[in-house]
């Protein structure tokens, strides 16, 4: 069969760009729509977003198709204006059956619980082979092997008419003993005395026990390197190069693998061979990691840091809290940073910013969490030291980095609290202002009853215009009503923050402010509307606060709707 080979560039070349909010996040294709009988086809399924971590992709529905090799593993990351992106592809390599119609089917997987799927692509299968003869084959890896015209492929030309053709390849592990999560770095050279165009899989490399990364081509001289083996002298090529992270200890094996290989055998390009080399099993001793408290598995070398966006803020408002972890190992094993919290703070869920290049000495960069902190109480509050766990091989021992507490200072009350400050927690405790408060001053206490009287009519009247003013928010108790002009008002906010005219933070924030101008602060809800008025503010807090992505237009607008029902009983 005069097939052209699936290559190992299609895997290494097809991951995409970084996937944006309208593209798919799986989809699948195919390097034709027409083939013939003897030629293969080559299927790429690529993922891209949430769904590069996507642990197993399932193969579709095949339908005059046979799996001959696959899938070959590719990932990339990217990082475009601070933006982290994933993706990662599928390569396999399909031989039709017979001459007719054939079908890949649709693939479904699940990203965060949603379903996502391909569309089944149709091909036409017919006698022969239609894919175009090459007049120059070139090597899917640029042309590694150098000059086709220079004196080892005239000499390998001349020699190799008629003889088995003088190619091998070989797995090389830059060690055979290494701990759990330390890299191995596994090289497929190529030895040939022959021009090579093609390079592809019979049988194509498995990890079992690993975490495998895929690596650029490795770089060499132009044609390759001189190198002997078995006594003959041949190139030498890197062809595919693979960072691997043991997953377990004891004794791993990577498993034997094919190649299937183009060459020229002889005259100008007159014949093409297609030829098949084993490479052998490499056995990897893998030894444990130590059980200390506090260490989850990081392996390298790294150190850890805190910051805070602000350093001083208003009861009210929020904090952004960086940890960052940065250095040389294992940085995608690690989950997060150590449990922690913050007394008399609220912490959301962080977002996580990764910034990780994967390269033949192992992975590099950093991992930073955002934490968005959300103080419920004045003073001096502090984020706590942290402190982060790792093995590293050097020392052969668990190393650990910490970071230093750092103070948040809140003061004020801008905006609306999440406890009452303290007048408005007296207030609240005590109903309307003590008569304290309202003392009269020194001299009325001489004057006539009559004007004592008079005096404490006006002292009865302030106090009920103040009940009924804009202050009436601080000097209600839990229980009272909220004055009539409060409920109209809080309706007015609540009908624009339903409306799509405002930032999610804005809407949420005019929705927050709403339910505490009808029900007080409800730091300690008594009654069944001021539990559900706690709870609807929880859900505006943590879209005002929590560090999310996407569109939120819809919660919100459910959640003005249902803050109006509640505040129009």
């Amino acid at each position: 069969m005069r097939a052209p080979l699936a290559t190992l560039a299609v895997a290494g070349l097809l991951a995409g760009p970084p996937a944006i909010a309208q593209e798919p996040l799986v989809t699948a294709s195919v390097d034709a729509k027409r083939i013939g009988i003897e030629d293969q086809l080559v299927l790429t399924v690529q993922l891209t977003g949430e769904a590069a971590g996507v642990g197993e992709v399932p193969l579709p529905a095949l339908d005059n198709l046979e799996l001959v090799a696959g899938p070959s593993l590719s990932t990339q990351i990217s990082m475009i204006n601070g933006a982290v992106s994933q993706s990662k592809s599928l390569t396999y390599v399909l031989q039709p059956r017979q001459k007719g119609p054939a079908k890949v089917g649709a693939i479904e997987i699940r990203v965060a619980g949603a379903p996502h799927s391909t569309r089944e692509i149709r091909v036409e299968v017919v006698e022969g082979s239609v894919r175009p003869q090459r007049q120059r084959p070139s090597s899917p890896f640029g042309d590694p092997f150098g000059d086709p015209f220079g004196d080892l492929f005239d000499r390998g030309a001349r020699r190799g008419r008629g003889a088995e053709p003088k190619v091998a390849v070989r797995a090389v592990a830059d060690r055979t003993r290494a701990h759990v999560g330390e890299p191995v770095l596994l090289t497929y050279y190529v030895y040939t005395q022959l021009a090579v165009t093609d390079i592809g899989f019979s049988n194509a490399p498995q990890y079992p026990g690993f975490w495998a990364e895929s690596l650029e081509r490795p770089e060499g001289p132009a044609g390759g390197e001189l190198a002997t083996l078995g006594g003959e002298q041949y190139r030498r090529v890197p062809v595919l190069q693979k960072l691997l992270f043991p997953i377990r200890s004891g004794q791993l094996e990577i498993p034997a693998a094919t190649f299937r290989l183009g060459v020229q055998t002889g005259g100008f390009f007159q014949e093409r061979a297609v030829i098949e080399r084993a490479v052998e099993p490499i056995a990897i001793e893998v030894d444990p990691l130590p059980a200390e408290p506090g260490f989850t598995g990081a392996v390298g070398r790294f150190t850890a840091s805190s910051s805070l966006d602000k350093g001083e803020l208003d009861l009210g408002d929020a904090a952004t809290l960086r940890f960052t972890i940065e250095g040389t190992g294992n940085l995608k094993w690690i989950e997060g940073p150590p449990p922690f919290a913050v007394p008399g703070a609220k912490l959301y869920p962080p977002q996580d910013d990764s910034r990780i290049v994967v390269g033949p000495g192992g992975m590099s960069g950093s991992r930073t969490w955002e934490f968005v902190v959300v103080p419920e109480t004045a003073g001096t509050l502090e984020v706590p030291s942290l402190q982060f766990a790792y093995y590293d091989p050097r020392s052969g021992q668990v190393e650990r980095t910490e970071t230093a507490p750092l103070p948040l200072r809140v003061t004020g009350a801008a905006g609306v609290p999440l406890t009452a400050p303290a007048s408005s927690a007296r207030a609240e405790r005590d109903g309307p202002a003590l008569r304290a408060e309202l003392e009269l001053p020194r001299g009325v206490r001489d004057v006539s009853t009559r004007v004592l009287a008079v005096g404490l009519l006006c002292a009865l009247g302030l106090h009920v215009l103040l009940w009924l003013g804009p202050g009436a928010l601080r000097l209600r108790g839990a229980g009272h009503r909220a004055p009539q002009g409060n409920v109209k008002h809080a309706l007015r906010e609540l009908q624009r923050a339903g409306r799509d005219e405002m930032t999610k933070e804005a809407a949420a924030a005019l929705i927050e402010k709403a339910l505490h101008d009808v029900f007080g602060t409800v730091s300690d809800p008594e009654g069944a509307e001021q539990r559900e008025a706690r709870g609807l503010i929880e859900e505006v807090q943590f879209i005002r606060y929590a560090p999310q992505l996407g569109d939120y237009s819809e919660q919100i607008r459910d959640i003005a709707r249902r803050a109006t029902e509640l505040v129009r009983r």
